[in-house]
């Protein structure tokens, strides 16, 4: 019988993803460690802000800050996310090379993961939760449970966020910024309004042991009855990691990476700035141009989506900057990179991208 490790942690949200979350994928991708299952209870609310997004046009920092929120950068993709005290995440760390695992795309992880987790959701809590593609488990348009995927090195990491105990919706609609691109194609656009948890639709609490039920449940529909979760703990090594990782990405250099601050930190006097945002499937593509001589001097792309790997953006970047600011040049350049075998952004087309790009076109033409 082939077997998942099942460790179970009580850390707060920003603190997990930037040290024991990030210590496990890199365990696995250097072959060091086995694949797991992670159930952590948060103690304590926090925010997060995705790898790929600019966190200050991600969250409210300054009310934060005011509220004493901690806010952290995270390795993975999506977007900004509350953990809140009493909230719960499920993560599955697995080898997509082993045969037991039908998980071998980000598109493939989250259509499987995420139906059989809306599954577990409904025969164990009574609630009609079910799977929006690409990347959420609703409740008649509400969020119930929010979710990330990450594919590098052939491990897949797959976050799934429970909103177990109610939030203050306050803390959502000041914390998160909204653009309203994000919310075109949602029921209900007041972020406030759209998040809802297990306990309001179940109707009472939730314990720690029904997190638990629902994990090893979640796990065996994914994987079925011939992988066994043997409980579990962090190897030696792994604490080492997340000892690293933790003071790395507590830092300023990290939390500010994708920043304007820090990516255009020499402007030419003639440079103009313009942004283009659209939404796509798979969430929101931002980006953010340095025009000069109607040439892309620089630019920088940001979003919510799960793109693998995860520097493709940067090689974006890369093939488009100095190019004219024409529309069919830029889709070439970006077709190029859709076409190779090693790249995968589930739920975009490259027409997302251009739409993004036509935007801020539009924006300097303004």
């Amino acid at each position: 019988m082939e077997q998942l490790r099942l460790i179970r942690t009580g850390y707060n949200y920003a603190d997990f993803s930037t040290s024991i979350s990030p210590a496990i994928e890199l365990a696995l991708e250097k072959r060091q460690a086995a694949s797991a299952v992670v159930l952590n209870v948060f103690r304590g609310g926090s925010f997060t802000s995705g790898f790929l997004d600019d966190p200050e046009k991600a969250l409210d920092l300054e009310y934060c800050r005011q509220e004493g929120i901690v806010v952290r950068r995270r390795q993975n993709a999506g977007g900004a996310i509350w953990g809140p005290d009493g909230g719960a995440l499920i993560v599955l760390y697995v080898d997509t090379r082993l045969p037991w695992v039908p998980m071998k795309t980000i598109k493939d992880a989250f259509g499987i993961t995420l139906n059989r987790l809306a599954e577990a959701v409904r025969e164990l809590f009574e609630v009609e939760a079910v799977y929006r593609p690409l990347n959420d488990v609703e409740v008649e348009g509400r969020k119930l449970i929010p979710t990330s995927a990450r594919l590098e090195k052939e491990i897949l990491t797959m976050r799934l966020l429970v909103n177990v105990v109610p939030t203050d919706p306050n803390i959502l609609k000041k914390a998160i910024i909204t653009p309203p691109e994000k919310t075109q194609d949602k029921k209900i656009k007041d972020p406030g309004a759209r998040f809802t948890c297990l306990e309001i639709e179940a109707g009472r609490k939730i314990s720690h042991s029904e997190l638990l039920t629902l994990t090893s449940k979640t796990v065996e529909k994914i994987f079925g009855t011939t992988v066994q979760l043997v409980p579990g703990e962090l190897s030696d090594l792994e604490k080492t990691y997340a000892a690293e990782y933790q003071k790395e990405y507590t830092s300023e250099a990290w939390f500010y990476a994708n920043s304007e601050r820090m990516r255009f930190k020499e402007i030419p006097p003639d440079a103009a700035k313009c942004e283009g945002r659209h939404k796509a499937p798979a969430g929101l593509i931002r980006v953010t141009l340095l025009i000069t001589k109607n040439r892309i001097h620089d630019l920088i792309i940001t979003g919510d989506f799960h793109p693998a790997p995860y520097q493709v953006l940067r090689e974006m970047e890369n093939v488009v900057r100095g190019k004219e600011c024409n529309l069919d040049i830029v889709e070439n350049e970006i077709q190029q990179i859709f076409d190779r075998s090693d790249v995968e952004i589930a739920g975009t087309e490259v027409k997302d991208f251009v739409g993004a790009f036509s935007m801020a076109f539009r924006d300097i033409e303004k």
